[in-house]
């Protein structure tokens, strides 16, 4: 009998053609099988919503998310527009933001760390690390360096004498950063509250403090954290700003001084303790639509020149160190290659796990040197979600011509919540991640077909199976 069926070929091209064009060009979606079901809260019944099964392939795939570059390009660009998005309308309002958080006092704050010894860099003046002197170190290593290092140097970021450089109150700092950063919220309030001359209980009534926290990597292997502050009234974005007559002066003062009282104290090795706290340079500019895009002052910035700053440095991550995925230990750093800096970094980390109780699950966290928070949080009401982006993107590939551009995407809601009465239940199984290879994707299709005829009523084969057999005749 003379096969006319699809080729192999031409199968697999199918499959693999549609599951790019469901994974929006994602370089390594999640491939996934199971259904959505309807159920009924008030008789039981159960409808298929989706499933798998309805895919050519019989697949369902997701995209990966992934803010690397290196990783997934498509989902970086998406989740670097993502978070331009949150952090705009947080500044000058849209998708359902009013635009009048735009008059609400605002300002761009920087926390640095502390310094834990003497690293090379860039420098405003030039060079690097000028010293007539020339000192040396107990150790008898120059404290001094009179080159001009550019970003692509490999030596930016690297200590001046290893030995001297403290990498257990490094390592320490960086692990209880976010301890620190809420704490600096909580000091925050009290200094505004202070300034304003009424008890904490009467400030968060009156006022709330709205924010946007983004971290950023720097050279020496330690974050900077830089954040959008905004004050609100207590209805949040919504209502008018703080009606008990804070400026704009008033928060960059109460920042300084909530960052210069936190202090933490944590044990390190044999026995001594470290008294962790912000770095000294705690930057401030006035946030204004007034300001000019391209102004490079150091006391103002437009809304949209710190959103395209910050969802840049989100999309940036350890990877420039040289670590991406797992990290398992000092050695296998080494191994991929990362500075002699970098692995110092996560031989301190080694030595504070096995040595210090509560801090074992640094080990957890050698790909990120130590930092165990996420690369960007906010508070409630500063904006919207990327939950809630993500949703209004589906919406809008669903029926873009209905879709109103200006809906507050705060309150719309999803196409697959349940009418009232019913409840959505998923369940769905992790199979791969990737695509397909040609030969897999036409067998998928192949075995994804075979299902959908096995799943048919029995008495419609029969009937098409004597339709066939009549004609034969």
């Amino acid at each position: 009998m003379l096969d006319v069926g699809p080729s192999d070929a031409v199968l697999g091209a199918a499959g693999v053609g549609d599951a790019e064009s469901r994974a929006r060009g994602c370089s390594r979606p999640i491939r996934l099988v199971g259904s959505r079901q309807s159920v009924n809260t008030a008789t039981g019944e159960i409808t298929t919503v989706y499933s798998s099964d309805q895919e050519l392939d019989g697949r369902t795939y997701v995209r990966c998310g992934n803010r690397r570059a290196s990783v997934c390009a498509s989902c970086s660009h998406e989740y670097k527009g993502d978070a331009w998005h949150l952090l705009m309308c947080g500044l000058a309002g849209g998708k359902g933001v009013p635009a009048n958080v735009a008059d609400h006092p605002c300002t761009f704050v920087t926390l640095t760390a502390p310094s834990f010894g003497a690293v090379h860099g860039q420098r405003r003046t030039g060079l690097c690390r000028p010293r007539r002197d020339h000192p040396v170190c107990p150790h008898g290593r120059p404290l001094w360096c009179s080159k001009r290092h550019e970003e692509s140097d490999p030596q930016v970021g690297q200590p001046l004498c290893a030995q001297c450089y403290d990498y257990v109150g490094h390592v320490l700092w960086q692990w209880h950063a976010p301890e620190l950063w809420r704490r600096f919220t909580i000091a925050l309030q009290r200094a505004l509250a202070k300034k304003a001359d009424v008890d904490l209980t009467t400030f968060r009534a009156g006022c709330r403090i709205s924010y946007s926290k983004v971290i950023e990597f720097q050279a020496r292997g330690l974050i900077h954290v830089h954040a959008p502050f905004r004050l609100d009234g207590p209805e949040g974005p919504d209502g008018p700003p703080t009606s008990l007559a804070l400026t704009v002066a008033d928060l960059e003062e109460g920042v300084r001084v909530a960052a210069a009282s936190v202090t933490l104290t944590e044990p390190g090795l044999e026995r001594t303790a470290y008294e962790l706290r912000w770095g000294t340079q705690v930057d401030t500019r006035t946030i204004s639509g007034a300001t000019a895009r391209d102004d490079r002052s150091r006391s103002a910035a437009h809304p949209e020149q710190v959103a395209a700053y910050l969802a840049k440095y989100l999309t940036k991550s350890t990877e420039d160190f040289g670590l991406s995925g797992r990290v398992r230990s000092s050695e296998h750093a080494r191994l991929l290659g990362a500075s002699p800096h970098v692995v110092r970094i996560i031989a301190a980390a080694e030595q504070l796990a096995g040595s210090v109780d509560n801090l074992a699950r640094i080990a957890d966290r050698h790909a990120t040197l130590g930092y165990r928070g996420h690369p960007i949080t906010k508070s409630r009401a500063y904006s919207v979600t990327f939950g809630q982006l993500r949703r209004l993107r589906r919406l809008h590939h669903r029926r873009p011509a209905r879709l109103d551009p200006d809906a507050d995407i705060r309150r719309v809601l999803d196409e697959d919540e349940p009418p009232e009465g019913f409840v959505h239940v998923s369940s769905f199984t992790y199979v791969g991640r990737g695509y397909l290879s040609s030969a897999e994707a036409a067998e998928a299709v192949r075995s994804a077909a075979l299902s959908r005829i096995r799943a048919l009523p029995t008495q419609f084969v029969s009937g098409e199976a004597k339709s066939q057999s009549a004609e034969g005749k």
